[in-house]
């Protein structure tokens, strides 16, 4: 009886201590996948729907000055994305908010690699934010409204 309780205490302390880990802010909708247009550093522009992180609540992190941020996509409209610079150790980011206010911000090689995924006419699609240069959040994957899909 003491090791199942021991074996459960001890799981559910991994589990908290894997599980995504976002601000104090994270909602719902957070987990939600986007329909969007992504363009890459090929400049090759692919529709998907069901877009998001592949592991993760869809919240872009990144700096500000020498400030952490975190803005999630639902306040987002626009996300581009500049060439890794070595000698910072970071890339360029701007990002458009859907009331239209512009911030310049960069993100490091752990927002780099990080895994995106959705699905595309053709199949599925996988993308690392390194090789992303823009991002068009549409709308919310499966949403009620009869608009038509990127």
């Amino acid at each position: 009886m003491r090791r199942t309780a021991l074996f459960v205490v001890l799981a559910l302390a991994v589990v908290a201590f894997l599980a995504p880990r976002a601000g104090a802010g994270t909602e719902e909708i957070d987990y939600a996948t986007y329909d969007a247009r992504v363009t890459d550093s090929k400049g090759i522009s692919t529709d998907l729907i069901d877009f998001g992180y592949a592991t993760s609540v869809n919240i872009l992190m990144a700096y500000r000055g020498d400030a952490e941020v975190e803005i999630p996509w639902r306040r987002i409209r626009r996300i581009s994305v500049g060439p890794y610079v070595d000698v910072d150790r970071r890339a360029p980011c701007t990002v458009t908010l859907k009331n239209g206010k512009t911030f310049d911000l960069t993100i490091d090689n752990i927002e780099e690699t990080r895994l995106l995924r959705g699905k595309a006419e053709f199949g599925e699609y996988r993308i690392r934010m390194a090789q992303v240069r823009t991002i068009e959040l549409v709308r919310l994957s499966h949403s009620e409204d009869d608009a038509p899909r990127p």
